[in-house]
């Protein structure tokens, strides 16, 4: 049986997503909570297994860590999908007993109106490595602490369920990945990735630009990253809305005018 890695521990929104696309496979997988992306990437840069991987919050944006290893990988994008992030409280006590709330950096972001609304300025924030690993941590703790996590993983009969959906956008919603070396076919290829590297000259990200726009070509996502090599190198990670066989002209062209172009993947919306 393959193994589908994703970004642990167990009760994260990654292990929700790992499930969702579980179900879109044409095989048995074995789920396997990995610590980093670091980690996932390299694993299944060496076996035949499958990984997902959080790409883009819609409040938070681009996740970094996963365009930077997906560049230096042998890992193909073969499909899209998303995740609702519905955050929830959970305690010990009540309310009224919160001196401290636990979670992950962004989900203390992503409930900052809801903390502020809630609880007064002496309250506690304390940063955990995950919205599950908050969950696990309070259980070890009194009822002062509260953890921030997804309503699924709230299955303690210890613990009490405060408030649910307290994020700040409740249309809040996380896009994933799922990444393999083995092209797989789960649907009509509407998205196509790539990534390029620009000559240092004037004008030189404008060329490319023009070529997208010559072929009628809707960027739907465009990022950089520093090359890591050069001051004021920049990377380019773009997703067109078109299957790659639509657009291989323009990707002839773009070639042509860059120092270095990639190809990360061209797959469906499942």
């Amino acid at each position: 049986m393959k193994k589908l890695y994703f970004l642990g521990p167990k009760g994260t929104y990654s292990e929700i997503g790992a499930n969702k696309i579980k179900n879109v496979l044409n095989e048995q997988v074995e789920l396997i909570p990995i610590s980093t992306i670091a980690k996932i990437v390299e694993l299944s840069d060496n076996d035949c297994n499958y990984a997902i991987l959080p790409i883009e919050n819609l409040i938070e944006g681009v996740v970094r860590p996963t365009i930077d290893f997906l560049l230096n990988s042998d890992l193909k994008i073969q499909a899209q999908f998303d995740v609702e992030i519905n955050h929830c409280l959970f305690s010990k006590g009540k309310k009224e007993d919160i001196k401290n709330i636990i979670s992950h950096p962004q989900a203390l972001a992503q409930c900052s109106k809801y903390i502020l609304e809630n609880f007064d300025e002496k309250i506690n924030l304390i940063a955990s490595s995950s919205t599950a690993a908050a969950f696990d941590e309070i259980l070890n703790k009194d009822n002062s602490f509260a953890a921030i996590c997804a309503c699924e993983k709230g299955n303690s009969s210890d613990i009490n369920l405060i408030d649910k959906n307290i994020g700040d956008n409740k249309e809040n919603k996380t896009r994933f990945v799922l990444v393999s070396k083995n092209d797989l076919f789960l649907g009509e290829k509407t998205r196509t990735s790539i990534v390029f590297n620009t000559k240092n000259e004037s004008g030189a990200l404008l060329e490319i630009l023009e070529i997208f726009k010559k072929y009628n070509l809707n960027l739907v996502y465009i990022e950089s990253r520093p090359s890591k090599k050069n001051f004021g190198e920049y990377n380019f990670f773009v997703d067109i809305d078109k299957g790659f066989e639509l657009i291989l002209p323009a990707i002839e062209e773009i070639k042509k005018a860059t120092n270095f172009y990639k190809f990360l993947g061209s797959y469906p919306s499942v």
